[in-house]
């Protein structure tokens, strides 16, 4: 059992310092993904700022630009798409050029109730969501979106860009809809469950073969519960294909309608679970803990708590390995 998976934090082009560096060193972090700005998506930035990682001594694993990817133009089929996927494809090139596996794709739209303390977050203001709040919001869109309008757009999307991502050597990662839930102001969701993920993946081989990957949202499977799927089942099977891309690590409450995110040993889940499925079977790409409690810079920031959710995660990891006789 010699694989590895890579234990990964955020990097964003803006903040690409010397400082913030040495933080993820001193933390033996050594692999991260790079967040990029509309600014610092050109050739010039992505390699400058690649250079300066990979010199620093960092694997950055995966790559891209929100404000691209997640375009409302290119998931729901607006009259402009052709130019944003465009977009999308020129910086897929650059990454790809550069030696970037890993890109991303798709609508995976977030929504919540906002960030609220409570006693699953430890008094944190933790980010929460309640369905019967936001299922009572008015349409996002001038008219209701459907499902098959999503994913009549997501095909399009797809044969412009699997082709460009696989000549340039790259994987493209696709998220869940967070929440999970089928349809919420006024439009679609197209990941919602297992099942949207291996319809996906199915429309994408046709087009250009083990292209398309999945990240595997530990949060928002468990936030959809029975509805998304067996979470341990559908880690083990993507997992044995060789589809997840990246794991983000995380855990909640409860499952829908109402829910709160919280630190990995707090939620439903019992996280030792998924990390055993993990080294079982010989997971070796990224894994990352995913998203933090409103940061509070009385009580250390953003950084302290990214420390704390990685060495629990590392932790988990090295245990794990250990328990398989293997030294993470």
């Amino acid at each position: 059992m010699a694989n590895r998976m890579n234990p990964q934090l955020c990097v964003r082009s803006e903040h690409a310092t010397d400082d913030y560096i040495r933080y993820l060193k001193q933390m033996n972090v050594t692999h991260c993904f790079l967040m990029l700005s509309n600014e610092h998506s050109n050739y010039e930035d992505v390699n400058r700022l690649l250079d300066k990682l990979r010199g620093a001594g960092l694997t950055v694993d995966d790559a891209g630009n929100n404000a691209l990817y997640k375009h409302m133009s290119i998931y729901l089929g607006l009259p402009d798409r052709d130019l944003w996927i465009d977009r999308y494809n020129d910086l897929n090139r650059i990454l790809g050029q550069a030696g970037v596996k890993v890109g991303y794709i798709g609508n995976s739209r977030v929504s919540h109730t906002g960030y609220f303390p409570s006693e699953a977050s430890h008094g944190a203001k933790a980010r929460t969501v309640d369905m019967e709040e936001i299922l009572k919001r008015p349409p996002y869109m001038e008219h209701i979106v459907e499902e098959e309008e999503l994913w009549d757009a997501f095909e399009y999307l797809l044969k412009r860009a699997l082709p460009v991502a696989n000549e340039y050597g790259m994987k493209l990662a696709l998220h869940p809809s967070d929440p999970p839930v089928p349809m919420y102001e006024g439009y679609a969701s197209l990941i919602h469950s297992s099942d949207c993920y291996r319809k996906a993946l199915k429309m994408a081989d046709e087009i250009a073969p083990g292209v398309l990957g999945i990240k595997f949202c530990c949060g928002c499977w468990l936030e959809g519960g029975a509805h998304f799927g067996n979470i341990l089942e559908d880690l083990r099977e993507f997992v044995r294909a060789r589809r997840v891309l990246t794991v983000h690590f995380r855990n909640v409450s409860c499952t829908v309608p109402k829910f709160v995110e919280t630190l990995a040993e707090d939620g439903y889940m019992d996280m030792t679970q998924i990390m055993r499925v993990l080294v079982e079977e010989g997971y070796d790409q990224a894994i990352y803990p995913d998203h933090i409690f409103e940061p509070d810079e009385k009580t250390g920031g953003e950084m302290s708590q990214f420390a704390y959710a990685i060495g629990y995660m590392k932790g988990l990891m090295d245990a794990a390995y250990r328990e398989y006789g293997q030294k993470a």
